[in-house]
């Protein structure tokens, strides 16, 4: 082989001396040296840049598959003119077919249309020499032609073959006929396509490249009549990931279906005819021609009765043969779609009285005339025939409750989604419960959930839909089984724990019909909240070296208690301080009186910051803040001076103001001191009142100056 400059030059006089056409070739020439490279040691797996696609591409995920399991492919069709080695020189593309190659070797690469055969073999052999021999050159030549009439931009795509590992799905008479069909593509318009298939069980884990084939008409080329357009095919990855770690190895496949979720046992009593239907959920993707067949035996689990029969019942199937078959068709379920299957069925003269397990098999396709899968479950019903059971004791022997055994069904662990529920949210709550008991199974189980219910006996917990019960059917010694339910708290409750109240009742071999009750405690949470009457500030507007007196109420308007509560004023030109409150109840009012002194003069709007915080029953703390003016001067410069009097021009002496002062000051102290006193008690009395009055507004709804949290 030439060196990586040699190659590259023989790939411009090869392909031509676009950059365009230089990738196509290397990346043609780098496939096919690794098919080469790969011939001795087999490869079963592989990885393609799904970036050099021109239409088909990987979503946001890569697809991931399991040996033995079906799997679902999705991904994006579309062109952009942009990205990709070949772009369409059209604003869309018409009559568009997409469906999984059925040769896993295909790759597409541009080359200059109207190559001779002699030249286009000519350049092959250059590249792989004596690696190729007349067998495979007439094969990459015939990529060529199936190519040719789909031309662009003067380039024409080919599929050439290339070892690209094992296919690793199943591959049946269907698959390769899953088809989707657009009849029009617009550029830089993306459409969703989904495949099905069925990974080998024995494709061993790692990345595969898919070969998606599609095609498509330009409309500016005019195909001609009777010559379909031709396929191109393109690459997308999925991931296969081993269950076992062994290739080879049986896995064990998730059900389809789940029968009889979410209902009583059904029930019918002789002679009467027993009309009754079984749900039946589809747990995956949509499926196809659906067949519930109902068997003319018994599953594989006995009979269970409930009350001692004759020696002449009968304890096989339980129901009279009126039809030749019981199958219900369904054309199609879609996925997490429920469907009542309905039977009316004659119980039979000499049915036994008890609980049947019926057998019911059930055939679907995945893709429409896909492969036919099978499944088999089993459901109770209970049958009562009153002229079947005996009341003969000494051939039977009595029934005692206290000497009977039962299995035990306790909740192992519950969690709700989301974890902290506050008042008025909704939530799902999961119960785990087991079957404690030592070799005792339960069966035919039905749990009905209560809520505790609030003062005026409305439920603490509402479910949704109103649906309260799930049914389990059967419940082995030491197994466990999932229930979910959804509920929404009551918005007005009070913060606390809120009980749950489980009624198990169920079926053991000796018990019929056991009770019992189990509770769950859901902790519900309540947001705490608070406003604030309107601050009062005296003075508003001070001198430095003074103080303010700042008195307002914070009303706890929630549920819970506030605890700790305190309030720190801020501003340049106040010096910081806190008032602690202390606790404040629901409904309750803590009050707040500071004195704040002034140590600058203002220098911005006058705004003081009071930082109020709080916490929680659990020392969590949550901090908000108000905001009121208070304006600070600088301090007044007083003329000492003036306050004193010289002689008069008599020569006598006479007071001066300040001898006059000093002489009154005891008088005028006392008195001064009782006047303050007296305006001080007369405006705390005024505000008291005030503030009672606001928070009885707020109370009633009518305050709109408060702000609330």
């Amino acid at each position: 082989m030439p060196a990586f400059p040699e190659g590259i030059k023989m790939f411009k006089g090869l392909f031509g001396s676009s950059v365009k056409r230089i990738t196509a070739a290397l990346l043609f020439a780098c496939t096919l040296l690794g098919s080469v490279a790969a011939a001795g040691i087999r490869g079963y797996a592989a990885y393609n840049d799904t970036n050099l696609n021109t239409f088909i591409h990987n979503g946001e995920s890569i697809p991931e598959g399991t040996p033995g399991l079906p799997l679902t492919i999705n991904f994006r069709f579309g062109y952009d003119g942009v990205q990709g080695l070949y772009n369409p020189n059209s604003d869309y593309i018409q009559d568009v077919n997409i469906s999984l190659s059925n040769d896993q070797t295909y790759l597409g690469v541009q080359l200059e249309v109207g190559t001779s055969k002699s030249a286009f073999l000519e350049r092959l052999e250059n590249l792989f020499g004596d690696e190729i021999d007349s067998e495979m050159l007439d094969q990459y030549y015939q990529g060529y032609l199936d190519g040719y009439h789909d031309t662009s931009n003067g380039t024409v795509l080919y599929n050439y073959p290339v070892d690209s590992g094992s296919y690793p799905f199943e591959v049946d008479g269907q698959l390769f006929r899953q088809n989707v069909h657009f009849d029009q593509v617009a550029k830089g318009e993306y459409k969703d396509v989904s495949l099905t298939v069925t990974v080998r069980k024995d494709t061993k884990e790692g990345y595969y490249a898919i070969p998606i084939a599609f095609t498509y008409k330009l409309p500016y080329v005019t195909y001609s009549s009777g010559k379909s357009h031709p396929t191109h095919v393109e690459y997308i990855n999925v991931y296969i990931r081993s269950a076992s770690g062994e290739a080879g190895n049986e896995v064990n496949v998730e059900e389809q279906f789940a029968i009889g979720e979410n209902q009583l046992t059904p029930s019918g009593t002789y002679p009467q005819v027993m009309n009754y239907g079984i749900n039946l959920r589809n747990k995956k993707e949509t499926v196809y021609d659906v067949t519930v067949s109902l068997q003319m035996s018994l599953g594989e689990e006995e009979m269970k009765p409930t009350a001692v029969s004759k020696g002449s019942a009968n304890r096989g199937f339980p129901f009279d043969i009126n039809e030749t078959n019981y199958d219900r068709h369904y054309d199609e379920i879609g996925k997490d779609e429920v469907v009542s299957v309905p039977y009316s069925m004659a119980i039979s003269s000499r049915t036994a009285s008890g609980f049947y397990p019926l057998s019911y098999v059930i055939t679907y396709r995945r893709i429409k005339d896909g492969q036919l899968y099978t499944e088999t479950h089993t459901s109770y019903v209970r049958v009562r025939n009153a002229s079947m059971e005996t009341e003969d004791q000494e051939d039977t022997g009595e029934w005692n409750a206290n000497k009977a055994t039962k299995a035990r069904i306790i909740v192992k662990s519950y969690t709700t989604v989301p974890e902290k529920i506050y008042a008025g949210d909704s939530f799902e709550l999961t119960v785990e419960f087991e079957n404690a008991s030592s070799g005792i199974d339960a069966s035919n189980i039905l749990f009905t959930f209560t809520s505790e219910e609030t003062s005026d006996k409305s439920a603490v917990f509402s479910s949704e839909g109103g649906a309260n019960s799930s049914v389990v059917n059967t419940l082995k010694a030491g197994q466990s089984a999932t229930v979910k339910m959804n509920y929404t708290a009551k918005a007005g409750i009070n913060e606390g724990s809120y009980k749950i109240t489980v009624k198990e009742q169920y079926d053991s071999p000796e018990f019929k019909n056991a009770e019992e009750s189990v509770t769950i405690d859901i902790p519900v949470h309540q947001i705490s909240r608070f406003s604030t009457s309107s601050f009062e500030v005296l003075p508003a507007s001070l001198s430095v070296g003074s103080e303010a007196n700042v008195m307002f109420g914070i009303n706890n308007t929630g549920k819970v208690n506030l605890y700790n509560v305190s309030v720190t004023f801020r501003a340049d030109s106040i010096r910081e301080t806190t008032a602690y409150i202390g606790n404040i109840e629901p409904g309750h009012t803590g009050n707040v009186d500071v004195m704040i002194p002034a140590v600058a003069p203002t220098m911005d709007d006058g705004t003081v910051t009071a930082e109020i915080s709080y916490e929680d029953v659990n020392g969590n703390v949550t901090t908000d803040s108000k905001e009121f003016e208070l304006f600070v001067t600088e301090a007044p410069d007083i003329n000492y001076d003036d306050m004193y009097m010289g002689e008069d021009m008599m020569g006598t002496s006479e007071p001066s103001l300040m001898d006059r002062i000093m002489s009154g000051l005891p008088y005028i102290i006392t008195g001064g001191i009782f006047v303050i006193l007296a305006a001080v008690m007369v405006i705390k009395r005024i505000r008291k009142k005030k503030r009672e009055k606001e928070f009885e507004i707020e109370d009633s709804g009518t305050d709109e100056d408060d702000s609330e949290y």
